[in-house]
C-alpha cells in the first residue's frame, strides 16, 4: 500500500485501519490466491515489556481480523528496520563496498539499540547510509542466503516475525 497506516500508536482506531488494509488486500487478490498479509511496523522503541504488549495487542487485531480470509504475521521492528538489516551484515558491501559492520555490531542485541538507523548511518560511514538503500541490502541478503529464521546476530522482532512466518501452512 502507498498510503501509511499507523498501527503501533492507535488505539481505539487499530480495527478500522485493519479493515482498510483487509479490504485493500482482498481487493488485489481477485487474479490470484491471497497467501496472507504482512504488515510491516516500525516501533521506534525497543524490545522490553512496551514492546511485548504492542506487540500482543496488534497481533491479537489482526488475527481477528484477517481469520476468515488468510494467515496474517506482524513485522514490528524494534527499534526500526535497520536494526533488522544489521542481522545480515555481509550484504551491506555487496552494496556499497566500503560498508562493514564490526564485529561488535554484529554481536549486541539489535533489538535494544535506540534510533537504529542513525545508529547504522554512523557505523557505516561514507557514502552516508539512507532508507532508499534498504530494499537493495535485503535483496542482497536473500541473494546471499543470509535470511533465515535464526541469523547469527540477536533481535527479538525479527524472531518474532520469523516464527509467526514459520506459522503459515503452505496451501
Amino acid at each position: 500500500m502507498k498510503k501509511p497506516i499507523r498501527l503501533a500508536r492507535a488505539q481505539a482506531t487499530l480495527s478500522p485501519r485493519l479493515q482498510e488494509i483487509k479490504r485493500f488486500a482482498k481487493g488485489h487478490a481477485d487474479t490470484a490466491k491471497l497467501a496472507g498479509v504482512v504488515i510491516h511496523v516500525d516501533l521506534d522503541a525497543v524490545t522490553d515489556e512496551n514492546y511485548e504488549r504492542v506487540r500482543r495487542r496488534i497481533t491479537e487485531e489482526m488475527r481477528a481480523t484477517f481469520k476468515e480470509c488468510c494467515p496474517s504475521a506482524l513485522a514490528l521492528a524494534a527499534y526500526e528496520m535497520e536494526a533488522w538489516l544489521m542481522l545480515f551484515p555481509e550484504a551491506f558491501p555487496k552494496v556499497k563496498p566500503g560498508w562493514h559492520l564490526k564485529e561488535t555490531e554484529r554481536r549486541r542485541d539489535l533489538g535494544q539499540i535506540v534510533k537504529a538507523k542513525e545508529h547504522l548511518v554512523k557505523c557505516l560511514g561514507k557514502p552516508p547510509y539512507s532508507v532508499s538503500h534498504a530494499p537493495k541490502i535485503m535483496e542482497e541478503a536473500v541473494k546471499g542466503g543470509h535470511v533465515t529464521a535464526r541469523p547469527v546476530g540477536k533481535n527479538r522482532s525479527y524472531l518474532d516475525f520469523a516464527e509467526e512466518m514459520a506459522g503459515w501452512k503452505a496451501s
